[in-house]
């Protein structure tokens, strides 16, 4: 199996896993060796590296440099390339020539020290410098967080459950009657009041402690009258109101309810009814189903929607299935955690929690107010999550490096053009903007994910739940 280029060029790069912004990169880079490289384990993830160049690497290194030098320099009288090296060291001196000879030499000793060691680093290492007795060779001393080595128990053959994917009449009927009502016309109600169902324009304002709140007013608002689309008790209190008529209504928030400046406290609104209409809704019929879709029939719907609520089904299947197989595998498996990757996730799943409270309205600051916690303790309570799936990445690369599983040319075009479908855009525009946004290894390591995750539910042994038998009739 070829590995995809792109991820090739990725694994290329990352060797080069520092190197200063003053570094020129030659078009053919020097091999320098070592002569040796010591490993100290420092932590169960954390490394150091000791490492021997020889003198006789160093001067051909520092004559490359020096070839650099003379390509990139602009010194009268002489032409590109064919600059003489004391003339060079008299415009740039020897500490540039050295400095350029160290970075293109420490790069490749350190990648070359990772391989022989069979050591994947997490960060970018600290670096120690030392001239050896003789002044000549170098000692480059490296300090590295690494992941962990990893002995995986079993991961093949596990026993998991999926759920049903079968789809049952009452589920299509039920998929079918929300087109049916989206398809319906308005037209106001005659001789009685609001019910469920009806569509009702109105005005509310909301107080809670006779307060005015963020969010608790509006004008001409059009809704249907549903108790799942309001908080507690609103709806209900709505039945029976004519055109025009004025309303209070007391209902109260839900104890989880977002934002939380609002979680639990009774509001009292004043609400003015507008218009009351009821949806008549369309024959379930051959011209429905061509107002609601491009197919010519309604039996052509139906079908359509049961496989659509079919691939829904195999879809969520699949993911209690992944699930529970990476449950099971970060439960068997025991190894130390790299603290610069928890942390890294740990900072990323907090990002996540301010970014939600910003997009409901509460300030940060705030939000921890009525939560009567500082970041510190949503940091240690989030730190757990980001335990786990640290450690579950750690065992997805590990099964994939074991199981040999690459990404190829035809599963990157295939995640291409369908990412590209779904943005609609061509492939390599969206190639494109995966460069630019430096989101080429996450894309990369995504389809590696996902390959390996298949691998697993292909080889587990997973048994489909039977279906949940349906209520009867006219039974909630």
């Amino acid at each position: 199996m070829v590995e995809h280029r792109l991820a090739k060029a990725r694994v290329a790069s990352s060797n080069l896993v520092f190197r200063s912004t003053a570094a020129i990169r030659p078009a053919a880079p020097l091999k320098a060796h070592y002569l040796n490289a010591t490993l100290r384990q420092l932590a169960p993830t954390q490394v150091q590296l000791d490492i021997e160049v020889p003198a006789t690497d160093l001067d051909k290194a520092r004559a490359e440099a020096i070839k650099r030098l003379s390509q990139r320099l602009r010194i009268p009288g002489f032409r590109p390339g064919h600059i003489p090296r004391k003339i060079i060291e008299q415009h740039v001196g020897s500490e540039h020539i050295e400095h350029e000879t160290i970075e293109a030499v420490v790069p490749d000793v350190y990648a070359q020290a990772l391989e022989e060691h069979d050591l994947d680093p997490v960060e970018r290492p600290k670096i120690d410098l030392e001239r050896l007795e003789d002044g000549r060779a170098l000692k480059i001393t490296a300090t590295v967080a690494v992941k962990p080595q990893i002995e995986l128990k079993p991961y093949t053959g596990i026993a998991v459950t999926s759920p049903s994917t079968d789809i049952d009449d009452r589920e299509v009927d039920e998929s079918i009657e929300v087109l049916r009502r989206r398809a319906a016309a308005l037209e106001p109600v005659s001789g009685r009041g609001a019910q469920q169902g009806d569509v009702v324009t109105l005005d509310y304002a909301g107080r809670i402690d006779g307060e005015l709140f963020e969010g608790g007013s509006a004008t001409n608002y059009a809704t249907e009258i549903a108790p799942q689309r309001f908080i507690p008790g609103f709806a209900e209190q709505l039945y029976g109101a004519m055109p025009g008529e004025r309303r209070t209504v007391t209902a109260t928030f839900p104890a989880q309810y977002r934002p939380e400046s609002l979680a639990g406290k009774t509001a009292v609104f004043d609400v003015l009814v507008h218009d009351v209409k009821q949806p008549v809704l369309p024959a379930l019929d051959d011209d429905f189903a061509r107002s609601v879709s491009d197919l010519e029939t309604f039996d052509a719907l139906r079908n359509e929607v049961r496989r659509r609520l079919e691939r829904g089904a195999r879809a969520r299947a699949r993911e209690s299935v992944e699930s529970s197989l990476l449950r099971d595998l970060t439960q068997a498996n025991d190894f130390p955690l790299p603290d610069v990757l928890v942390e890294r996730e740990t900072n990323s799943l907090l990002a996540e929690i301010k970014e939600q409270v910003e997009r409901s309205g509460a300030q940060w600051d705030a939000y921890l107010k009525e939560r009567n916690q500082t970041e510190e303790d949503v940091r240690a309570q989030v730190r757990p999550d980001a335990e786990r799936r640290i450690k579950a990445g750690l065992i997805i690369e590990q099964i994939a490096k074991q199981e040999k599983i690459r990404v190829t040319n035809e599963d990157v075009d295939r995640e291409l053009e369908a990412l590209a479908r779904s943005q609609g855009a061509t492939g390599k525009a969206t190639l494109e903007a995966l460069r630019s946004s430096g989101n080429i290894d996450r894309f990369l390591s995504a389809i590696k994910r996902n390959k390996t995750l298949a691998f697993l539910v292909e080889k587990a042994k997973v048994v489909e739940a039977p279906a949940a038998e349906a209520p009867p009739a006219g039974v909630a």
